[in-house]
């Protein structure tokens, strides 16, 4: 169902001339632990800038997602991990000179900019359509969703851009709630050489592309709320050759980075950013996700990418004599791939990156046999996978201090006129990188200094010491040994890389084996995925007592797969004050518990542990026989009132009289301070409000499971009430009805 409507996107060929009116817009994954916004521009989390970003309302490859507290009054946003990401494109017409920068075509989707960020749409792209698709096997009301799709993922967004490339775009991604699938995106790319240089839908001209290169790009700085709490700021200057360092596991070809948070000393045993002022309260009990700050470790991985229409010796500048030599040509008389590996600063400015996507230059170099990394360490060990790499564009290990720029291209490419590219990433979020000493990889190093020319460093790792950056302190010797880990990783697939091997294994079908080179896998994902029986769809209300009331239905126990893990046994019931936990389990309800089932045949649980006025999250899972558990899909947020009356008895305006100092604290916005509240309604009434002289003032409709609705003093005309005496009449359904009154006093 999902696929076929991917292909009419995809071959939608001739659109109306308005379409090229279509605005920039965004879709969100929320579906599984890891979160981003998407746009229909190539953008990825927002346009990329690298300065005043201290508050962000979209995910900016947020892991785990709903992660905005408060500490101390202060607010932060979350666990983001980008500045922005996208795409670029360069390519040029049969003929030109490709020496001249001017006369080559450059499209930045969301992959450049400085501190002030570029202007996209209607630039370099031409947004055409962006749609997110739901395939979860439950319906919002609970019953099984007849077009569930086994082989598809649990949500799907579709985006499409045309570029003044002529290069039109359509990007796939994909996202699963499962947790050992959750903390990962994977992104299917085609890239067709329609001639349409505006998004019209009618090409442009009828030409061939020549030295077309293809590059994805993210500015990667985990996490937003570690640099807020260290440093009052998400800034680029504490990123920049300070508290980042990047990575390159090239046996996945996956590139990632991880926060030190040290300053300028990278002894990893200070990796992670220990929160400065409760790490040791944070770890001990789970809040905030546990002391360390920044555990990130972001990462981008390759999962496939088209060799069809790479360009040959003789009919490319890159494979020029003048620029090459042989170790870069593969057996097919095609260059070695990728064109280009870089690790870069956050400052991806145009004029800075247009230079660089040239056909005659490798910004990072290539890979020779005297700068091979050696995997595992010491130098001189013979690696197979690193004799595979001479030639290919390298990772220039020497700047990975700089850290957030990581830059990954493709090409050259000859590309006719319907000709298409196809590309395969994933985004992969994981608790660290390594789950203890002994791995290495490319990267990690301090500088472009004598005595930090080794390819290679240890992979930080969190069952290690952590120390305090400001006093040198140590604070726990093994933090994983003493604390474990954050509720958020919620299976054994924990480090990045772990991630990395779920995504290869979700895209190709088939368990990795080390080394992975994307050229072998197939041009889409196979998406088949070991299911878990999906958690229910569920409704929470509040009784006369203000206690939570959860209930849901039955459908999910009817649910089947090709691949499930085992039907629902239990249904586990838990509770947290942060939607990172830590939770606490409050019930585990056998199926067909006759204890927990109402007359309705929906299981009803009440938690008697609430206050009013107090916020908690809830979340309902299903387990099969062997502990397989679904992902927190129905996750909500519940503020406890009282529920509504059963009957209409007295109905209070409160606080009355009302003064300004006398409004209520919480609750209601930004104008909470003038609410007044109407207390003891049913779930269903309309409140009149009533001048002293009789004119109505306001109509409220009351339709909630609640005791009490809010009222701002504002008019149906929306206009500020005076001082005075008001009258309501508040009228159920039935014909109940009652009168009372309230004054004003300001």
């Amino acid at each position: 169902m999902v696929r076929i409507l991917a292909l009419i996107l995809i071959s939608a060929a001739v659109l109306p001339e308005t379409q090229a009116q279509v605005l920039r817009d965004k879709r969100v994954h929320r579906r599984g632990m890891l979160h981003e916004t998407v746009y229909n521009t190539g953008e990825i989390g927002r346009k990329w800038f690298y300065r005043d970003h201290d508050i962000t309302l979209d995910p900016l490859m947020e892991w785990p997602g709903n992660s905005a507290t408060t500490i101390d009054g202060l607010q932060y946003s979350g666990q983001h991990n980008i500045i922005g990401g996208g795409i670029s494109i360069s390519a040029s017409y049969d003929g030109v000179n490709i020496f001249n920068l001017d006369e080559r075509l450059y499209s930045f989707g969301g992959s450049s900019g400085q501190h002030i960020p570029i202007t996209v749409a209607g630039v370099y792209s031409f947004p055409i359509s962006i749609e997110r698709i739901e395939n979860y096997p439950l319906l919002d009301d609970g019953s099984l969703n007849p077009a569930y799709d086994p082989n598809e993922a649990e949500e799907i967004i579709i985006a499409q851009w045309g570029t003044n490339t002529g290069i039109s775009v359509t990007r796939t991604s994909r996202a699963w709630s499962y947790p050992d699938y959750d903390d990962l995106i994977i992104f299917e790319y085609t890239f067709e050489n329609t001639g349409d240089k505006d998004g019209g839908g009618s090409p442009d001209n009828n030409e061939t592309l020549h030295e077309v290169l293809i590059g994805f790009h993210y500015g990667v700085a985990p996490s937003m709320m570690g640099f807020q709490r260290w440093y009052g700021t998400w800034e680029y200057d504490f990123m920049y050759k300070n508290d980042l360092r990047g990575y390159f596991d090239r046996h996945r070809w996956l590139r990632y980075v991880v926060n030190t948070g040290n300053g300028v000393n990278a002894d990893f045993a200070q990796s992670g950013k220990p929160d400065p002022k409760y790490f040791a309260n944070f770890a001990a009990t789970g809040e905030q996700g546990g002391g360390l700050m920044s555990p990130q470790a972001p990462g981008i991985q390759m999962l496939y990418y088209d060799r069809n229409y790479l360009a040959t010796k003789g009919n490319t500048i890159a494979l020029d004599p003048r620029v090459s030599n042989e170790r870069m040509i593969d057996s097919d008389s095609t260059l070695k791939q990728p064109f280009m590996n870089k690790v870069e600063s956050g400052n991806s400015r145009e004029d800075k990156m247009i230079p660089k996507l040239v056909p005659y230059t490798r910004w990072s170099g290539t890979y020779t046999p005297y700068r091979e990394t050696v995997f595992p360490p010491p130098p001189g060990t013979e690696d197979p996978d690193s004799l595979r790499w001479i030639g290919r564009g390298a990772f220039n290990f020497r700047q990975s201090y700089k850290a957030v720029g990581h830059h990954i291209v493709f090409g050259p490419y000859i590309l006719p006129p319907g000709g298409k590219l196809e590309f395969s990433m994933a985004e992969v979020v994981g608790y660290g990188a390594a789950s203890g000493p002994g791995e290495w990889d490319e990267g990690g190093g301090l500088g472009e200094v004598i005595d930090e020319q080794l390819p290679w460093h240890e992979v930080p790792h969190f069952a290690d010491r952590v120390i305090d950056p400001a006093s040198g302190q140590t604070l726990v010797e093994n933090y994983i040994g003493e604390f474990g880990y954050p509720d958020y990783v919620n299976s054994d697939v924990r480090t990045v890389k772990d991630v990395a091997d779920m995504a290869y294994n979700a895209y190709t079908g088939r368990a990795p084996v080390l080394p992975l080179w994307p050229e072998d896998n197939p041009p889409n994902g196979v998406y088949q995925i070991p299911t878990p029986p999906p958690a229910p769809i569920v409704r929470i209300t509040n009784n006369d007592r203000a206690h939570s009331v959860l209930r849901w239905g039955r459908a999910q126990e009817s649910f089947s797969h090709p691949r499930l893990t085992g039907p629902v046994v239990t249904y586990r019931v838990q509770r947290s004050q942060a939607a990172i936990g830590p939770w606490q389990t409050l019930a585990e309800i056998p199926v067909g518990s006759a204890n927990n089932l109402t007359e309705a045949d929906l299981y009803e649980f009440i938690d008697t542990e609430t206050t009013v006025g107090e916020s908690q999250w809830y979340a309902v899972t299903s387990l099969d026989a062997q502990g397989n558990e679904s992902g927190k899909t129905n996750l909500m947020e519940v503020t406890s009132k009282l529920g509504a009356a059963e009957t209409l008895n007295e109905v209070h305006a409160v606080p009355n009289p009302f003064h300004l100092s006398s409004g209520f604290t919480s609750g209601g916005g930004g104008n909470s301070a003038q609410q007044i509240g109407f207390y003891g309604l049913p779930e269903r009434a309309t409140i009149e409000i009533y001048s002293y002289s009789g004119q109505l003032v306001d109509t409220i409709e009351h339709d909630a499971s609640q005791y009490s609705t809010p009222w701002f003093q504002v008019t149906r005309n929306d206009q500020e009430i005076a001082s005075g005496v008001y009258f309501f009449v508040v009228q159920t359904p039935d014909g109940e009805t009652y009168r009372g009154k309230f004054t004003v006093i300001k």
